[in-house]
């Protein structure tokens, strides 16, 4: 049986936005948080992984949103190891609410990354086997987001790497990049549209002292709403992100 974590979390005023709702990134870093706890939970957390000179590293998130939780709400967070092959994890992140009704729903794909050679490696079977998942060659699929021509009418807007926004690996917590691709929609936008569907993937490292361009266009057909995105620093894609939206 797959070895499952939950942790329970009341969600302060301070996780929150203008509409009373937990932020898209407060939300991913407690999912992070749950993992976190769960590896430490099984034996193999941040002190067990350092001993083969690894970590893990997110290559993508996709999942469904039915509403994200409210200030003062007290919700559950569920993460397990849902497979796994030599180099791929697939993580599944489950959030409910005070009566059991799911909330969000969020895979994602991890990476087993070298830190002294910053590639690729075979995950070491000690640290993959408490988390009693299946192995398999053809992992879940974990959907990216559509990739869109750059002769499109992008809207932008830059952002300066804070000091505060980079973690203890120097470079910028995958958090924030949640906040930079959002913030441009603007206020008026995201008042008045529910996040239902998000797509995320991650390609490029960003560092202190970078800048960033936040790209998006807005795509609108048959009562669906969807918004593409691009961080873009140094003439490079440092990530790329689909939502689907409804109207409030």
């Amino acid at each position: 049986m797959i070895a499952s974590y939950e942790m329970k979390h009341q969600v302060p005023y301070y996780e929150c936005d203008a509409t009373g709702h937990q932020t898209l990134a407060m939300l991913f870093r407690l999912l992070i948080l749950a993992s976190e706890d769960h590896s430490d939970a099984l034996g193999v957390g941040t002190a067990k992984i350092k001993e083969y000179d690894g970590g893990w590293v997110i290559i993508n998130y996709a999942g469904d949103v039915d509403r994200l939780p409210r200030e003062n709400e007290t919700v559950t967070i569920k993460t397990y190891v849902e497979a796994y092959n030599r180099f791929f994890v697939v993580r599944t992140f489950e959030v409910y609410d005070a009566d059991g009704k799911q909330l969000v729903k969020v895979k994602g794909m991890f990476a087993f990354m070298n830190l002294t050679t910053r590639k690729v490696a075979s995950i070491p079977e000690p640290l993959i086997v408490p988390y009693q998942s299946e192995e398999s060659r053809r992992l879940p699929k974990v959907a990216r987001p559509q990739l869109m021509a750059n002769d499109l009418a992008w809207e932008r807007l830059d952002y300066r790497v804070r000091f505060f926004d980079i973690d203890l690996n120097n470079h910028v917590n995958n958090a924030v990049y949640f906040d930079w691709l959002l913030d441009p929609l603007g206020g008026e936008f995201l008042r008045h549209h529910r996040l239902v569907n998000l797509k995320m993937k991650y390609d490029h490292e960003v560092r202190a002292g970078e800048k960033v361009d936040s790209q998006f266009i807005k795509i609108e057909e048959k009562n669906q709403i969807i918004t593409h995105h691009q961080i873009q620093c140094q003439g490079k894609i440092a990530a790329e992100a689909e939502f689907e939206w409804k109207l409030v």
